[in-house]
């Protein structure tokens, strides 16, 4: 079934006012920062939401959390700047502990929606099979479930007023229905994910590059230009009792 006429797809590139939701420092980058970039020259606001401190992400023993935290807490503020984005909202969640906590993320997630007003936002998709790193699956449900919840008064009345839901944008989908053209700010985006010196380090960070380009390739010769990125764009109705969601 095409419900493309009941409910058409939004088009990312319209979007005023923007909220990424990553779940460690590099996420939105990595899945999205030809976008984002693009976005924020085109004058659209864009708070980067950050889930957990990036504590663990690191094969170096002699690394303690507080000290990688720190780290990471400099790689994400200057990859967005990097990137145009209009600030960095850290969650205060502790890397690989979102799963511990999924109340409180979805209240932190519902709470900056409503606070923050954006007309799209952007996180991981939860649903991408062989996604094997919890945090990135607990993310992207808990900004799912916050989609659903935004508008109705009576729900976490804590955290302010309903507002309209935005629409979403998955990156990291299997099943993505829209393509962004890229090409003027692909290399941005790979300077902004190099930014994050301690998660690339040699040859990784050749190998990622090189993985993103052909990428970037392919899905540009899709749309027939230079360099693409990916996303499944849905609006908050396709997030409940939709069968057919996933063919959107």
């Amino acid at each position: 079934m095409d419900l493309s006429q009941i409910l058409p797809i939004p088009d990312v590139m319209q979007a005023k006012r923007v909220i990424a939701f990553s779940p460690h420092p590099d996420d939105n980058e990595m899945g999205a920062g030809g976008t984002l970039a693009k976005l924020a020259q085109t004058g659209t606001e864009i708070l980067w939401a950050v889930a957990s401190d990036g504590s663990v992400g690191t094969e170096d023993n002699a690394t303690s959390t507080n000290s990688l935290a720190a780290v990471r807490r400099q790689e994400q503020e200057d990859a967005v700047r990097l990137l145009g984005g209009y600030g960095v909202e850290w969650m205060g969640f502790t890397d690989t502990h979102l799963r511990d906590n999924p109340q409180s993320l979805e209240f932190k997630v519902v709470k900056l929606i409503r606070s923050y007003h954006p007309d799209f936002v952007f996180c991981p998709d939860p649903w991408l099979p062989y996604e094997a790193h919890p945090d990135h699956r607990t993310l992207g449900h808990a900004v799912s479930t916050a989609l659903l919840m935004v508008n109705f008064p009576l729900a976490y009345p804590e955290t302010g007023a309903a507002v309209t839901a935005p629409s979403i944008a998955y990156y990291g989908s299997a099943w993505p229905n829209t393509t962004v053209d890229i090409s003027d700010t692909f290399q941005r985006k790979l300077e902004a994910l190099m930014a994050h010196k301690s998660q690339f380090i040699p040859p990784f960070d050749q190998q990622i590059q090189m993985y993103l380009t052909l990428q970037a390739v392919s899905l540009g010769e899709s749309i027939g230009v230079a360099r693409g990125e990916a996303f499944k764009v849905l609006t908050h109705h396709h997030l409940h009792f939709n069968v057919d969601a996933w063919k959107s």
